[in-house]
């Protein structure tokens, strides 16, 4: 049998193209590994040259901020990292000053701080936290290796940062220079996918064919709004312009959240019309949907969503809000021989689009304004900014933080006291570890399984640095050969950190080889020392690791009636009696880390999470309508009925008890209370809609999205068994 005469002139062509194709895929993590490489070998020559005592923190230091392969998320990191380490270090001599000769109190102070910087990272769970976990644990750098001696807490200041800086340095710049990877266009990218997600979600939940909606959806579009956040904060570091345009991103977050809102009460609305209503009704409000659908495109690749697309939708958005009010009284006068309650269902339909519409109108426009390059009016950005300072403290779970915090200091303080009590030499290298490991991981999603990851990178690191200190470095006689030998370990730990599932395990192995090691001027072999060294970092891991599975793990009993609490106060608190000067952005915020803490938590068999997700969403629809109802009750003022005040200070008192009993007679008891303010804000006889009558049904549509959620008994939020914490 005889091959084709073009087969063998095909094989390169096809070996060409499956290089190629591998190289796409595979080309960027090689060159990662490669700049990780050469910034750790900079830094370590750097330190070297100028003398200082050890090079390995430089070393360290470029891989934990070169962990992330964009540059502005290099930078950004590495900015928090210096930051952290420079207020670290201060406290470690405060510190020192404070308790030279008491080492109980040294190690409660020290514990009581880290604590502190756990519960700040905890608290703001955002770029800047990683200041607050430098800080923490940054103070125990500089500060237990020189307890005994508080002469040398100075010089251990100024060498440690000194290294921390040179290392923070050329991680920066060989990722901004060698190969740079822009975080810009991947901030673009995810920003238009999860736009794009979010408008095909309004057709997923919202088309006729969809009848049951779970929360997977929303879980997913929220996650990606958190990423894309998470990426701004790392561009502003590399553009200017992201900086500038930070209060329309602000914007667009706060024009998403509203949105997302919608979509589901809107779901649930179209629902309660299709098994009550009467079928004109019914028809009168699936043709109200259509007009939306209609201009909200349906698109399944991103790439298609251009920014003339988006503003051609924005401007259609404004045309249909326009004619909705003319569209919306004409539909009521086709109804006027129907009861006011079917009446009810078209009003609120109509309120809650034209609403929406504007929401999702001024989201269109903040998207296309992001990445529209121009001057932008500089004291306006810097105002909005600083209004942002005091609000933004308000999205965190507090009591997770003190959880954390809390968590952190025991841990440290366990490690401590053994260290007191058996005089273990290598016990200032366990609280090291245990301090690193609580802090860093405090913020992950299930720390317990990321701190017994960060052990086995740890102890392969032990080993594989046991083998290059006593085999490898002895036969090394120049720089050249120390920089090659020692980058080729690097690389193995950095391209293992380049998958998801061996991120963990690759940046242990990295950090603790260079850590180990402890490349120093001039070099030392104590292979005693070595191996008590490795010891006692094991052990301070597996301290920590064990206190994130003992004590008050994040999958519990306990934990779940913390978060329900926490989601009562935010309703019978904030919504209920708090400022309104931006309370509706502040509330939807909190609600969303809430929910995003309940979804990222581990698996327990224990844990209802969709009873909790359920809870949190119940919650932001209920909460979100307090708020509202007061803003439009402030708004409409005198043209409200006389009894309406009183009859919304009992509407606002209901739901409060509903999430502080948690009990069927509050759901009912705040059911009749909902009730009750729709019989005190009529319809009315102005069929021509103008603003001030889509305001109060927009109202009233506030207050059925309520009722309907009090009588959801698929949601089934008051009737579960244990439902009270």
């Amino acid at each position: 049998m005889t091959l084709p005469a073009n087969a063998s002139s095909d094989a390169p062509i096809r070996w060409r193209d499956e290089l190629k194709t591998y190289w796409n895929d595979d080309g960027p993590r090689f060159r990662h590994i490669g700049k990780v490489a050469l910034a750790m070998t900079m830094a370590m020559g750097l330190c070297m040259r100028l003398e200082l005592r050890t090079p390995s923190i430089a070393m360290v230091s470029c891989v934990i901020v070169m962990m992330h392969q964009q540059s502005g998320m290099v930078i950004a990191r590495g900015f928090y990292r210096g930051l952290g380490m420079v207020c670290g270090s201060f406290a470690g001599l405060l510190l020192i000053a404070l308790f030279p000769q008491q080492p109980l109190l040294f190690l409660i102070g020290l514990a009581a701080w880290i604590g502190v910087c756990v519960f700040g990272a905890f608290y703001y769970r955002n770029f800047q936290s990683y200041g607050f976990v430098l800080t923490g644990y940054g103070t125990a750098i500089t500060a237990i290796p020189v307890w005994s001696n508080p002469y040398g807490v100075y010089d251990n200041v100024v060498y440690t940062v000194s290294e921390v800086v040179i290392g923070v340095a050329c991680a920066c710049v060989v990722s901004a220079v060698v190969f740079p990877r822009s975080v810009v266009p991947e901030l673009y990218a995810s920003s238009r996918r999860n736009f794009t997600g979010l408008l095909g979600a309004m057709h997923t939940m919202l088309d006729r064919a969809t009848t049951v909606a779970g929360f997977d959806t929303f879980l997913a579009l929220i996650r990606e709004r958190v990423a894309v956040e998470s990426l701004r904060s790392g561009a502003v570091f590399e553009d200017p312009s992201i900086r500038l345009h930070n209060h329309v991103y602000l914007d667009l977050d706060r024009g998403f959240l509203d949105t997302v809102t919608w979509i589901h009460a809107l779901h649930q609305l179209r629902a309660r019309i299709a098994a009550e209503a009467d079928p004109r009704v019914l028809t009168a409000t699936e043709d109200l949907l259509d007009g939306l659908l209609a201009i909200v495109p349906n698109e399944t690749q991103p790439e298609r969503m251009t920014m003339e697309r988006v503003s051609s939708v924005a401007s259609r958005l404004d045309d249909y809000e326009r004619d909705l009010p003319a569209h919306l009284g004409r539909s009521l006068q086709s109804l006027t021989d129907l009861s006011p309650h079917q009446r009810q269902f078209v009003a609120t339909m109509g309120a809650a689009l034209f609403f929406s519409i504007a929401d999702l109108r001024m989201m269109c426009r903040s998207y296309v304004e992001a990445r529209t390059v121009g001057r932008l009016p500089w004291p306006q950005s810097v105002l909005q900014a600083i209004g942002r300072i005091g609000r933004t403290r308000a999205t965190a779970n507090r009591m997770a933080a003190t959880i954390a915090g809390a968590r952190a200091a025991a841990a440290v303080l366990l490690v401590g006291a053994a260290w007191i009590a058996s005089g273990w030499v290598g016990g200032a290298t366990a609280i090291v570890a245990v301090a690193i490991t609580s802090a860093l991981f405090a913020l992950a999603p299930n720390p317990a399984v990321a701190s017994w990851q960060i052990f086995c990178g740890c102890l392969s690191g032990w080993l594989a640095g046991f083998a290059f200190n006593f085999f490898i470095l002895p036969r090394i006689d120049s720089f050249e050969l120390l920089a090659a030998c020692i980058a080729i370990f690097v690389m193995v730990g950095t391209y293992l950190n380049t998958f998801m599932k061996t991120a963990i395990l690759g940046l242990g192995f990295s950090i603790y080889f260079c850590f180990i090691v402890g490349i120093t001027n001039p070099t030392v072999y104590n292979p005693s020392a070595y191996l008590d060294t490795g010891f006692a970092l094991l052990c301070g891991i597996a301290v920590a690791a064990v206190a994130f599975s003992v004590l008050v793990p994040r999958a519990g009993d306990w934990i779940s009636a913390q978060y329900k609490k926490q989601i009562r106060a935010l309703i019978s608190h904030d919504a209920r009696d708090g400022d309104l000067d931006d309370l509706l952005y502040s509330f939807e915020l909190s609600l969303r880390d809430f929910i995003l803490q309940i979804a990222s938590g581990p698996v327990d068999a224990r844990v209802d999470r969709d009873h909790l997700i359920g809870w949190a969403f119940a919650a932001l629809e209920i909460g979100r309508s307090m708020i509202q109802v007061r803003l439009d009750t402030e708004e409409l003022g005198a043209t409200l009925p006389a009894q309406w005040p009183a009859q919304q200070d009992a509407w606002l008192a209901a739901l409060a008890d509903v999430f502080d009993a948690a009990t069927p007679e509050a759901a009912q008891n705040a059911l009749r209370a909902t009730r009750r303010a729709l019989d005190v804000l009529p319809l009315g006889p102005n069929i021509a809609v103008d603003g001030t009558t889509l305001t109060r049904y927009r109202m009233r549509a506030l207050l059925h999205f309520t009722e309907l959620t009090l009588s959801d008994d698929s949601l089934a939020l008051w009737h579960t068994p244990g439902a009270r914490a």
